[in-house]
């Protein structure tokens, strides 16, 4: 039993402004509907078509990228060749799906995989992983509006609101683009959402939902363990001072929905971790792995520099993409403050988390300079901006109204905020502009710095600029570097299992998704690549394709015959694929005899 039970409900504290805060009960489903008649409402209400109009926003980005300008990343590739490989593959089985990467985007990506064979585009191009984004992003814009829409954001904010989320840049990018941005922005979006209406309710429902959206957010990305580290002692908490009873029993109650709140991603995480470990011997393979993100920073020519510098880029990436980010925060706490709103600290706790992981993860040297590893400034500064016109959530459910506007509770006094005129509607809207149209141009000129955002410019650069860079020119002609490989391997008709290649490099997976018969290789993900690398010719397999003259320490063909190129007796010379676009030079081996070296 909660204090809900024993004492009767609060009057409605009005936000910010009235007349921005007025509920909008139309997306509830009347009853005795039948199950088409309400889906049928459902789209055709506000939040229906929030959601229809993004994600035909982000289709169209999608197509534009693959079919016009031919502009695939090489990250979403090799994420939608994961799942392409446990289906279309030599050796198709669920463990090739990698475990180098968390496997979310690679799961989603199957149901459309599995009609490949009937249409080739769906991986070719990647369309299926465009279309996961186009579906994930729009998800998330729907959290978003559903978050101001339970709050009691009148529609005109509410909307104004989630368009700048919508129709940000680098929403728009990934959105259409296939990278896991998407999916992480969904996943974390609906915890947020869930874990904010068990703040407002007492929910235990909505404490299970959130709980599960965070464990399918870490089983896309890492960066939900910070989230779930500061939201746990926050469930733990809030239980503790609503429940009822002796001390002993509230601490038991905050425990016990702690558990519950975190059980969801400790299952995934150990779950995770065992099956890498028991397939491949690592538990953790994106620290551990020469495919990981330690071993390529290690290897990689880009110059991570000092502390000091780590840390101006992240404040650069941030003040970019949030030009007034500090004063939306520092304005937001103000106001949470005066109003008793504890929501504020589940957005502290979920989103902020999320992002501190990211700042904390490139201080360390552990992932890449990337602008997109930011993208959760984004939603984070619009709904702080939406808590400003949000009905207010005192820690204590028990808040005693009166006639004077002050009411009194077991949180201390809630303001009560005096009815809005048509001057302060204006003004809240002006304020709600005023702090998030920066962000918009802010973002695009970030996108367009080599300094702040390198990962976008290789891929997307010369779709935008006027005057072609060479880099440019090598990301234009990216796609037309894969086919020259592919079309190669087409007109050979190699057998199943003859040609023996890592998918380390990212031009490989694309040409694995491009050719005809993808059978004929042997890949890494397949169980017996070791074996068959050990001793091609007893395994059945002729041929060696090599970055250059296996010199990269990702590409476990190279590593195995360093000496490859040079003299080595038992392979002869069969083609070169010169460097074209952004893939680099291959040499293909004819395997003449069995090799020196084996395992």
């Amino acid at each position: 039993m909660t204090l809900l039970d024993e004492r009767p409900q609060p009057l409605p504290v009005p936000a910010l402004g009235s007349v921005w805060s007025t509920p909008d009960p139309s997306w509830r489903p009347a009853t005795g509907e039948s199950l088409l008649t309400r889906f049928g409402r459902r789209v055709s209400s506000e939040a229906g078509l929030v959601f229809l109009v993004a994600f035909g926003t982000y289709m169209t980005v999608a197509m534009l990228l693959d079919f016009k300008y031919h502009s695939f990343d090489g990250d979403a590739i090799s994420r939608m060749a994961n799942g392409f490989y446990m289906l279309h593959s030599r050796d198709p089985h669920l463990a090739a799906v990698g475990f180098v990467w968390n496997p979310l985007s690679s799961v989603v990506n199957l149901p459309l995989l599995t009609f490949n064979s009937l249409w080739p585009v769906l991986a070719s191009h990647n369309l299926a992983g465009t279309s996961m984004s186009a579906l994930a992003m729009s998800g998330a814009v729907y959290q978003v509006h559903s978050i101001l829409r339970e709050w009691k954001v009148k529609a005109p904010l509410r909307l104004v609101l989630t368009a700048f989320l919508a129709f940000n840049p680098l929403i728009l990018l990934f959105g259409g683009n296939g990278m896991s941005e998407a999916l992480y922005l969904f996943t974390m979006l609906a915890a947020t959402r869930y874990l904010l209406r068990w703040l407002r309710e007492d929910d235990l429902a909505s404490l299970v939902f959130a709980a599960t959206a965070l464990a399918f957010a870490y089983l896309e990305r890492t960066e939900p363990v910070a989230a779930a580290a500061l939201a746990a002692p926050l469930v733990c908490w809030v239980t503790l001072v609503r429940a009822s009873g002796e001390r002993r029993e509230r601490v038991w109650a905050g425990l016990t929905d702690g558990v519950i709140f975190v059980m969801p991603i400790v299952t995934a995480f150990l779950g995770w971790a065992a099956m890498a470990w028991v397939i491949t011997g690592q538990p953790f393979q994106q620290l551990t792995s020469k495919y990981g993100n330690a071993a390529l920073i290690a290897d990689s020519h880009i110059q991570t520099g000092t502390l000091t510098t780590r840390l101006v880029h992240e404040a650069s990436a941030v003040t970019y993409t949030g030009p007034l980010f500090t004063v939306i925060v520092l304005v937001a706490a103000i106001v949470a403050v005066r109003r008793r709103n504890v929501q504020i600290l589940g957005i502290a706790a979920v989103l902020g988390g999320g992002l501190a992981f990211t700042l904390g993860s490139y201080l360390t040297n552990a992932i890449f300079p990337w602008y997109r590893y930011y993208i959760l400034v984004v939603p984070l500064e619009v709904i702080l901006v939406g808590t400003l016109f949000a009905v207010p959530c005192p820690l204590s459910p028990l808040v005693e109204a009166n006639t004077e506007g002050v009411g009194e509770g077991v949180a201390g006094p809630v303001r009560r905020v005096r009815p809005a005129t048509a001057f302060g509607a204006l003004g809240a809207a002006a304020v709600c502009v005023g702090l998030l149209v920066p962000s918009i141009p802010g973002t695009a000129l970030a996108m367009d710095n080599p300094k702040i955002a390198p990962d976008v410019l290789v891929y997307y650069g010369f779709i935008y600029h006027r005057h072609l860079s060479a880099q440019d020119r090598a990301a234009e002609n990216a796609y037309a570097g894969v086919l020259a490989i592919a079309h190669y391997f087409d007109a050979h008709h190699f057998p199943n299992g003859d040609v023996i290649v890592d998918t380390a490099d990212n031009c490989i997976p694309n040409v694995v998704t491009n050719v005809d018969a993808p059978r004929m290789f042997v890949i890494h993900n397949d169980r017996d690549f070791q074996r068959t690398l050990g001793d091609p010719l007893v395994f059945g397999a002729h041929y060696l394709m090599v970055q250059g003259v296996g010199a990269v320490s990702a590409d476990a063909v190279g590593q195995q015959y360093p000496a490859l190129g040079s003299g080595t007796p038992w392979v002869r010379l069969a083609h070169s694929f010169p460097p074209k676009g952004l893939c680099s030079g291959f040499n293909l081996y004819r395997v003449t005899g069995h090799p020196t070296r084996t395992f």
